[in-house]
C-alpha cells in the first residue's frame, strides 16, 4: 500500500506541474501557474520524505512513457530538497516584480521541476538521459523567458553547453549501457552492474562518459563559463531552481561511481583535479561589484569542494573514505541552502528595479531583517565558525590531511587556502559599501512573502549546520549503502583521525586571513592576485623565454655539429634561414623546417591574442569537444 501510494504521489505531482504548465492558455499572467507548482512541489517533497523512511517504488505513467521509479534514502534526500526549493520559489514569486513571457515561462518552470523529479526518481538508465536532456531544454527555456533579448547569447551557450558536453557523452554511455544488459526495459543500475563483463569496450569509457554530464550539470565544467553568466542574467529568484539542478549532477555520480561501476582511485584523482581548478574560480568574485556574479562564482567553488571530497571517498579507504562521502554531502546540502537564500534575500532589490550590486544593497542594509538573514548565509559560505562550511569543511579537511597521500595535502592545502577568500569578499562588500556609495536610500518594505522565504531557508541552513545531527540517520545510511561502511556515531565522523585537530586549526587561520585580507584595500588585492588574472601574459612570456632559448641553443651548439659552419661566422647567423647556405656534415635541418616554421607562427599568433584565463579556458573546452565527438566516432565503428 504505501508502495503504491508514493507512485501515486509521483504521478498526481506530475499532472500538476502539467496543469501549471497549461493554466496561462487560459489567462497570460505566469502567476496563475504558480499554485499548481506549489502543489507539485508540495507533493514532490511529501515523496522525497515518504522514499527515505519507507522507500517509494512502482510504475508511472503508461505506453511508451512508463517508467519505473525507485526512490529510497540515497535519493530521496534530493527529491526532498528539490521540492523544498520548487515550493518555496513559487510562494517568492507570487508577490516579485518581473514581467517574462508567460506562456513560455509557465512551461519552463514547470518542466525543469516534473524533469528533474523524474532524473532523481527514476531507476531506469533510457529515462535518466531522456529527464537529462528535458532538463536542458527546459532550463534554457526559462533563461528565455526572463531574459531580455540580448541575453539570448547566454541561453545559446549554455544549450551548446549542456548538450556537447553533456547529452552526446550521456547518449554514447546509455548505448553502451544497453548494449552490455540487452534489455532497456530493465537498463537500471544494478543491472549495468551485473553486466559490465559484457561491454563491448573497456569499463574506462564509461567513467569518461558519466563524468562529462554530472560535471556540466553541476557547473564546474568547463569550468567557471556558464554558471556566472546564467545567474547574472535571470531574475535572482530562479537562480535557487539552477542551484537544485546542480545537484542532480553530484548525484548521479553518486549513483554511478558507487553503485554500477568499480571502485575507481584513478577517477577519484580526476574528479578531485576537476574540483581544486574549480575552486579557483573565487578568485574572479574580487573583480565584480555585481552581486548576482560574485556569488555565482563562489557557488563554482562550493560545487568544486563537494567534488574535490567526493573524489577523496573513491580513493580512500575505510573509515577516512566514510568521513570525505559525508563531507561531500554534507557540503552540497549546505551550499545549496545558503546559496538560495542569498540569491532570495537579493531578489528584494530586484523587486524595486535595481541591479543587485554593491551599492543597491544600501536598501537591505538599512534596517532590514533579511540583511541579517543574508548575512547569515554569507558567512556560512565563508565557513565562520560554526556555521555551515564550516562544518562540513571540517571534515573534508579531516579526511585529506588524515593520510599520508601528499597529492591529498598539496590539493587539501591549496583549497584551505582559497578557503580565505569568500570571507574576504563579503567584507570587501561591505567596506567597498562605505567608501564609494555615498548616496542616501530609503527604506523600503519588503513584501512579507519575500521575507519570510529568505528568513525560512537562512534558518534551515543555520539549524542544519549547528544541528549536524538532524540528517545523521540519512547521512549513516547512504554511507552503508554506497560505501558499505558502518558509522556508528556522528563524533566518529568528526573526531575519526587526529587530523581533525589540524583541519579545525586551519579553519580558523582561514577566517582569520580572511578577515585581514578583506580589509585590505582593492589595489593591493588585485596586486596579489596578479598573477592569477595575467596567466595569458605569463603563459606568454613563459614561452617566448623558451622559444628563443631552443632558438640560440640551437644556432650556437646544434647547428655548428650537423653542419659545416666556421666559427668565426656564427655569431653572423640570427635566424634558421641564415644557416640553410651551410653543407651539411651529418643531418640536414631542412626537412624539419616546415615544423619549425609552423611552430614559430603559432608563437607569433599567440603573442598576438590578449589570452586570460576565460579564453584559454574557453580553448581547453573546445579540446575536450572535439575529444569527445571522435571518442563516439571510435567506440560507434
Amino acid at each position: 500500500m504505501i508502495e503504491l501510494s508514493g507512485a501515486f504521489l509521483v504521478s498526481l505531482s506530475l499532472g500538476f506541474f502539467l496543469l501549471g504548465a497549461v493554466v496561462p492558455l487560459f489567462r497570460r499572467d505566469f502567476r496563475v501557474s504558480l499554485p499548481f507548482s506549489m502543489m507539485g512541489s508540495f507533493l514532490i517533497l511529501v515523496a522525497g520524505i515518504l522514499g527515505i523512511y519507507h522507500g517509494v517504488e512502482g510504475d508511472i505513467l503508461g505506453g511508451l512513457l512508463e517508467t519505473a521509479i525507485y526512490i529510497d534514502p540515497v535519493n530521496g534526500f534530493f527529491v526532498t530538497f528539490l521540492g523544498l526549493i520548487g515550493f518555496f520559489v513559487s510562494l517568492y514569486l507570487l508577490h516579485y516584480e518581473m514581467s517574462p513571457r508567460h506562456l513560455t515561462f509557465a512551461i519552463a518552470y514547470n518542466g525543469v521541476f516534473a524533469s528533474a523529479f523524474l532524473f532523481l526518481a527514476t531507476d531506469n538508465l533510457e529515462k535518466l538521459t531522456i529527464s537529462y536532456e528535458l532538463i536542458v531544454i527546459f532550463t534554457t527555456a526559462l533563461v528565455l523567458s526572463t531574459v531580455p533579448r540580448r541575453g539570448r547569447v547566454t541561453a545559446r551557450n549554455y544549450i551548446v553547453l549542456s548538450q556537447v558536453f553533456g547529452i552526446v557523452p550521456l547518449l554514447i554511455a546509455t548505448s553502451l549501457a544497453y548494449s552490455a544488459v540487452g534489455d532497456i526495459h530493465h537498463l537500471t543500475f544494478e543491472a549495468l552492474r551485473e553486466n559490465l563483463n559484457e561491454l563491448p569496450v573497456g569499463v574506462w569509457s564509461l567513467y569518461l562518459l558519466y563524468l562529462l554530464p554530472a560535471i556540466v550539470r553541476s557547473g564546474i565544467f568547463p569550468f567557471h563559463t556558464w554558471v556566472p553568466r546564467v545567474y547574472q542574467r535571470v531574475p535572482s529568484p530562479i537562480v535557487p531552481v539552477f542551484i537544485a539542478i546542480e545537484g542532480t549532477g553530484f548525484y548521479m555520480l553518486l549513483r554511478i561511481f558507487f553503485e554500477s561501476l568499480p571502485k575507481s582511485p584513478m577517477v577519484g584523482y580526476s574528479l578531485m583535479i576537476f574540483g581544486v581548478v574549480s575552486v579557483f574560480a573565487t578568485l574572479y568574485s574580487f573583480r565584480e561589484i555585481r552581486l548576482k556574479t560574485k556569488f555565482a562564482y563562489h557557488s563554482v567553488m562550493d560545487m568544486g569542494i563537494s567534488y574535490f571530497a567526493l573524489g577523496m571517498a573513491l580513493v580512500l579507504n575505510e573509515k577516512l573514505a566514510a568521513v570525505a562521502l559525508v563531507g561531500s554531502i554534507l557540503h552540497t546540502l549546505y551550499q545549496s541552502l545558503y546559496k538560495s537564500a542569498i540569491f532570495f534575500g537579493l531578489g528584494a532589490i530586484e523587486h524595486y528595479g535595481e541591479e543587485p550590486n554593491v551599492c543597491s544593497l544600501r536598501k537591505l542594509l538599512k534596517g532590514h531583517v533579511i540583511s541579517l538573514l543574508i548575512s547569515l548565509s554569507a558567512f556560512s559560505m565563508a565557513g565562520v565558525p560554526p556555521l555551515a562550511a564550516f562544518v562540513s569543511k571540517w571534515l573534508i579537511y579531516e579526511a585529506s590531511f588524515g593520510t599520508l597521500n601528499v597529492y591529498l595535502w598539496l590539493m587539501g592545502l591549496t583549497i584551505s587556502f582559497l578557503g580565505i577568500f569568500p570571507l574576504a569578499s563579503i567584507l570587501q562588500i561591505r567596506r567597498i559599501n562605505r567608501l564609494i556609495c555615498k548616496r542616501e536610500v530609503e527604506r523600503e518594505e519588503v513584501p512579507l512573502y519575500i521575507r519570510a522565504v529568505t528568513g525560512i531557508v537562512a534558518f534551515s541552513g543555520f539549524l542544519v549546520s549547528i544541528f549536524p545531527l538532524i540528517v545523521f540517520p540519512w547521512l549513516s545510511y547512504i554511507v552503508a549503502e554506497l560505501a558499505g561502511l558502518e558509522v556508528s556515531s556522528l563524533s566518529s565522523m568528526f573526531l575519526a583521525s587526529p587530523s581533525a585537530i589540524l583541519a579545525v586549526v586551519l579553519l580558523f587561520l582561514s577566517t582569520y586571513g580572511g578577515w585581514r585580507v578583506g580589509k585590505m584595500p582593492t589595489e593591493r588585492i588585485s596586486e596579489l592576485l596578479l598573477i592569477f588574472y595575467n596567466i595569458g601574459d605569463i603563459l606568454r612570456f613563459t614561452a617566448d623565454f623558451f622559444l628563443s632559448s631552443g632558438k640560440n641553443l640551437y644556432l650556437r651548439y646544434v647547428l655548428p655539429v650537423i653542419k659545416v659552419v666556421p666559427k668565426h661566422e656564427l655569431p653572423l647567423i640570427k635566424d634558421y634561414d641564415d644557416a640553410l647556405d651551410y653543407p651539411v656534415r651529418h643531418l640536414d635541418e631542412a626537412m624539419f623546417m616546415p615544423l619549425i616554421k609552423a611552430i614559430g607562427r603559432i608563437a607569433r599568433w599567440g603573442r598576438d591574442q590578449r589570452l586570460d584565463m576565460n579564453t584559454l579556458i574557453g580553448g581547453f573546452a573546445v579540446v575536450m569537444a572535439v575529444l569527445i565527438v571522435l571518442m563516439g566516432v571510435i567506440l560507434w565503428t
